[in-house]
């Protein structure tokens, strides 16, 4: 496998990003024409009743969910592969995909290219704030607006369903997944963008990523512990749903109930 091949490879498995229409899908959108509101419309009324979501505020959770896939690919590029990809809003596709009775969210890119970063540290630096400006300025913002426009859910709970998703992969990687001297510059340029990012360039009041990760008690081993969700995913909005038990909507006694009858189960199920 040589290196494009290992680096498509990469982004498809970490982040559902490909270079073409993935295998299996039967719907396809533009993100430049979910930009406008037509088009977030033919999304949501596409997407909704196959999540089984009893409004449209589900549809934009779960989406933005998804979407963090994309901004995380960003991250990924600028700080493992030292190169900026080409996520323009023209240039990205939506694909729905079923997958073992649930959809998911796909994305490709319409040109598979790489702009690599300077050599020299200052202008590195300066390079990746105009790339994460321009990506959340340009490409994310609009999508992400207009979705919060369409369906009704706060931008403040749409954009919160990203910090979740980046969180947890920024411990993935912590655990081996990234080399010592490149996770450096991972944090570093999450540091950024969680800290010094303008929050007008989210169209919010507060940056959306400057959040504190809450641990909680794992429900299956009570020496362990896993994040709590920064916001709701509204899973408890799709039929039969139900608040996860990573949500933060969750009351406490209700968590460790669950934790209770969970570890009955299991050890039942040994017995």
């Amino acid at each position: 496998m040589n290196d494009a091949q290992q680096q498509i490879q990469d982004f498809g498995s970490k982040f559902d990003l490909h270079p073409g229409i993935p295998e299996g899908t039967v719907h396809s959108f533009n993100a430049a024409e979910m930009a406008d509101e037509a088009g977030m419309r033919a999304f949501v009324e596409c997407y909704r009743p196959l999540i089984k979501g009893l409004d449209n505020k589900v549809a934009a959770s779960y989406f933005a969910g998804a979407f963090g896939n994309v901004a995380l690919a960003v991250h990924y590029a600028l700080s493992v592969y030292s190169a900026s990809p080409d996520v323009s809003l023209p240039g990205l596709s939506v694909h729905l995909i079923p997958a073992n009775g649930y959809w998911r969210v796909a994305f490709s890119l319409n040109k598979w290219s790489f702009i690599p970063a300077p050599a020299d540290a200052k202008e590195r630096t300066d390079w990746r704030n105009k790339q994460l400006l321009q990506f959340y300025r340009n490409t994310a913002a609009p999508l992400l607006t207009m979705l919060s426009s369409v369906t009704g859910l706060a931008g403040s709970e749409i954009w919160g369903q990203l910090p979740t998703k980046f969180n947890y992969y920024l411990e993935v990687f912590t655990s081996g997944e990234v080399p010592a001297d490149l996770l450096e510059t991972l944090k570093e340029d999450y540091r950024y963008l969680r800290e010094e990012m303008p929050a007008a360039i989210f169209g919010l009041k507060r940056n959306p990523f400057h959040v504190q990760v809450r641990k909680i008690e794992s429900l299956a081993d009570p020496d362990m512990t896993v994040n709590m969700r920064n916001r709701c995913c509204l899973y408890y909005r799709t039929e039969g749903g139900s608040y996860c038990y990573t949500c933060p909507r969750l009351k406490e006694d209700e968590r460790a109930a669950r934790r209770t009858e969970f570890r009955s189960a299991a050890s039942a199920g040994q017995a």
